[in-house]
């Protein structure tokens, strides 16, 4: 008995650590100002990571863009390696029919600089112009 009591503990220890939330475990935002349109319009893409356990999922959404990428997420420490998996239908081909990435091309790192993360763009594919502050990726939700 006292070893079935055991076991069950042992179970449950195992399961309620992999379960446990990791330390960059949210969704991360990154709004990108284009500037203005026609007839004066501000123009944005969001770009929004998710993080959760081993799924990594990164969108980017607004003008003239839907993007939805299949990520794996690295932690090291203070920092996060991200890089393409697949395009949301799994494949490496994006929506226009061109491959942008080859599987598991690092696509960005985030690192935590104190209350900061900072962002070192590597081959994610994005507008090189960007209005609206500082280019980086900020923690919205737990």
């Amino acid at each position: 008995m006292a070893r079935l009591a055991a076991a069950l503990l042992l179970g449950l220890a195992v399961v309620s650590s992999a379960l446990a939330a990791g330390p960059w475990d949210g969704t991360y935002v990154y709004e990108q100002g284009l500037g203005k349109g026609a007839g004066g319009m501000s123009l944005f893409i969001t770009h929004t990571l998710t993080i959760d356990g081993p799924q990594c999922r990164l969108r980017a959404e607004g003008y003239q863009t839907d993007e939805h990428i299949r990520c794996k997420a690295t932690a090291k420490g203070d920092e996060l390696e991200v890089a393409f998996v697949s395009f949301r239908d799994r494949g490496m081909i994006n929506r226009f029919g061109v491959k942008e990435y080859d599987a598991n091309q690092p696509l960005f790192t985030l690192t935590r600089k104190g209350d900061r993360i900072t962002t070192n763009w590597q081959g994610y594919s994005r507008n090189p112009i960007d209005t609206a502050g500082p280019p980086t990726f900020s923690r919205v939700s737990p």
